[in-house]
């Protein structure tokens, strides 16, 4: 069965899920390797932060692009609806052992890059959150792992206490990597230590 079939019935699943309550059978999708997965209903969904999700609104929300590029953005939530939107089956991971898997909906990053142009000099990404939580990646990690912007988790919009309006998804690399309410992304010359790498988490993040 082709991958998106396989997702959309697992879309479907997880709808009948939340009207049958917690006697639901699990719900499982084929990953692109072809590994069978669970998939992570919304409401059952773990939060982590270290931070206190802040109060956004959609329609005022906005994405700046700055820093060492030529040209630099500033997006609404209607202009990052409006771009090219991929559907990936993602494991997150967490560094207390644990791990979710959810259908993520949204731009890649490398997309707004490319409109933002960076300079020769850039080397690393800082994602910016409202409440001052800070993360990074380097270029040649953006390449390696293709992340994605995501405003939507399992055919929903992202709830609040996920990222909403906007949550960066990076692909194996723990969770702490995968910033929520993101507002800023700013690109620097040299490495840079976020909120947890500061405390001593690796900077790489790996999680394979």
């Amino acid at each position: 069965m082709a991958l998106a079939a396989v997702l959309l019935l697992a879309l479907a699943y997880l709808a009948w899920a939340r009207q049958r309550g917690s006697d639901t059978p699990v719900v499982t999708a084929q990953s692109e390797s072809g590994e069978t997965v669970e998939v992570t209903p919304v409401e059952r969904m773990r939060v982590r932060t270290a931070e206190d999700a802040p109060p956004l609104d959609a329609a005022t929300w906005r994405l700046e692009v700055y820093g060492l590029v030529e040209r630099e953005l500033t997006l609404t939530m209607r202009d990052m609806l409006a771009l090219p939107a991929e559907e990936r089956l993602v494991e997150l991971p967490c560094v207390e052992g644990w791990s979710e898997t959810a259908l993520w909906k949204g731009a890649r990053l490398s997309l707004l890059l490319e409109r933002a142009r960076p300079l020769p000099e850039a080397e690393t990404v800082v994602f910016i959150s409202p409440g001052g939580y800070t993360t990074s990646l380097t270029l040649e990690d953006i390449r390696e792992t293709d992340p994605l912007l995501a405003w939507q988790v399992n055919g929903e919009p992202l709830p609040q206490e996920q990222g909403f309006p906007l949550r960066l998804v990076v692909p194996h690399r723990l969770g702490y990597k995968w910033i929520k309410w993101v507002t800023g992304i700013r690109l620097i010359e040299g490495d840079y230590e976020g909120y947890w790498e500061s405390y001593g988490y690796s900077n790489e993040a790996r999680a394979d």
